[in-house]
């Protein structure tokens, strides 16, 4: 071997030397940061005997990533679902809680049990409108509680549509920059590190599924297939409020739609709660509301128009016009004597000639209370009387949060070995990089060595000269 060839072997392993600290000294001050793999260089020995760095590699494993982005859109659908009826049955309150609708009904039922004893006693009666109006503003707030968790769902759809386009195009563009660098290049396992955290965050707004083409950009596409992501052009995904559809491109991938329709992440968990969840909820405090006022009225027709004790917004009860009840339920103005109204009709009902100590309406308003409801129940129950109507209201819509959030835990439970082997295969273990780092210094001393004896021959023999 000529000293040329041996300076320029020498030369080659001080390079990929070199080469091989910077990966290192990159693997150790990112062993922190989230989404950033461990890289190692692939080497190779060149014809002239020398050595040279072929790529870039990163440690990284495509079915472990595919089972914790899966199970990462799994958790962020059951999450938001949970943390949306949270936010509701706080305000509802368990059936023991003095707020919470079947504690007011309970001390309704109890207001008419002392009126029908006293149901001439002007404080008795008075009583008893003041805990019809705690029961009756109690649903008008849970109604508006709905109505708010309802408005914050429509925002958070809108700013999870835009936070995944972004993603999106930004998974474009660093397949464009990946097109562009060089195959197995250090800048271009820099991009896929990028890449594959984006991915990360598409998976929270929905199910994906990814597929690498032969030119090396990953395609994007929802669950079902539709296209997300092809090469340089991501399909831009859209929200329409009015119609209340998700789409991406011209396909509707609008949850629990169609057949392409997403199923997890947090966009399928607000559409969860906007579709299914929230009516449902509603729809029952509606049913509460409806056997109030039709089981007083029922009982004690004493207002204007064949009114009773509740209204709808002054109004008889109207089958037809059921939905949104709950907020606009409210007690008999003639009644309420804070705004001029005449409390004694709950035992005269409205008829001059009854008897002051007649308790003949009030006893049919305490009746009411054990008779089967004639509304729909909303899935509560087929059988249900007024007086079981809230606790089982309360009892299920409790139970729906429990329910969720045993999924919610379930999901991570299940997640977490594989976000651990994930991290554990992806991440860097500080005292390994730390030999490799030794191995390399020692390779370097020796490359520098044979540099230097080479050089020392040379001055030899030039003075031989």
């Amino acid at each position: 071997m000529g000293l040329s060839s041996a300076l320029n072997i020498a030369r080659s392993g001080l390079t990929v030397a070199a080469q091989q600290t910077d990966l290192i000294s990159r693997n150790i001050a990112n062993s922190k940061t989230e989404g950033v793999s461990r890289k190692w260089a692939e080497l190779e020995t060149t014809a002239t005997g020398g050595v040279q760095v072929t790529s870039v590699e990163r440690s990284v494993d495509s079915l472990l990533q595919r089972l914790d982005r899966t199970n990462g859109s799994k958790i962020a659908h059951n999450a938001t679902v949970s943390d949306g009826l949270k936010a509701y049955t706080d305000f509802l309150g368990q059936p023991r809680d003095e707020t919470s609708p079947a504690a007011m009904m309970a001390e309704f039922h109890d207001a008419i049990v002392s009126l029908s004893a006293m149901p001439g006693e002007e404080a008795s009666q008075i009583q008893a409108v003041t805990k019809a109006k705690k029961l009756a503003e109690g649903l008008n707030s849970l109604s508006g509680t709905l109505s708010d968790i309802g408005q914050e769902v429509e925002r958070n759809i809108r700013y999870d549509v835009a936070s995944a386009n972004e993603a999106l195009e930004n998974i474009a563009i660093l397949n464009q920059k990946i097109l562009r660098s060089d195959a197995g290049s250090s800048a271009q396992a820099e991009y896929r590190d990028k890449l594959d955290q984006l991915l990360n965050d598409v998976s929270g707004y929905m199910d994906i599924q990814t597929v690498t083409s032969d030119d090396g950009a990953v395609n994007v596409y929802t669950g079902s297939g539709t296209e997300l992501v092809v090469g340089r052009k991501s399909a831009a995904i859209t929200y329409d409020p009015i119609a209340g559809t998700l789409s991406a491109g011209n396909v509707d991938i609008t949850p629990g739609s169609n057949g392409r329709g997403i199923s997890q992440g947090s966009l399928g968990g607000l559409f969860g709660l906007k579709t299914g969840h929230l009516p449902k909820l509603s729809e029952q405090l509606d049913a509460l509301a409806g056997a109030l006022i039709t089981g007083m009225e029922t009982a004690n027709p004493f207002g204007t128009g064949g009114t009773g004790l509740f209204t709808d917004a002054g109004a008889a009860f109207d089958a037809t016009a059921i939905s949104g009840l709950a907020g606009r339920i409210t007690v008999n103005a003639e009644a309420d004597s804070t705004v001029g109204g005449d409390p004694s009709l709950l035992q005269s009902g409205g008829i001059a000639t009854t008897p002051s100590g007649d308790a003949s309406f009030v006893t049919a308003m305490l009746d009411a209370f054990g008779q089967t409801i004639t509304v729909d129940p909303a899935g509560l129950g087929d059988t249900l009387t007024l007086s079981d109507m809230a606790p089982a209201l309360v009892s299920q819509q409790q139970s729906l949060r429990a329910n969720a959030e045993a999924s919610t835990l379930t999901a991570k439970s299940a997640g977490e070995t594989i976000s651990a082997s994930r991290a554990n295969f992806e991440g860097v273990n500080i005292d390994d990089e730390m030999q490799k780092l030794l191995v390399v210094e020692q390779s370097y001393r020796a490359n520098a060595r044979v540099m230097t004896s080479i050089s020392e021959m040379m001055d030899t023999l030039l003075q031989a000269f």
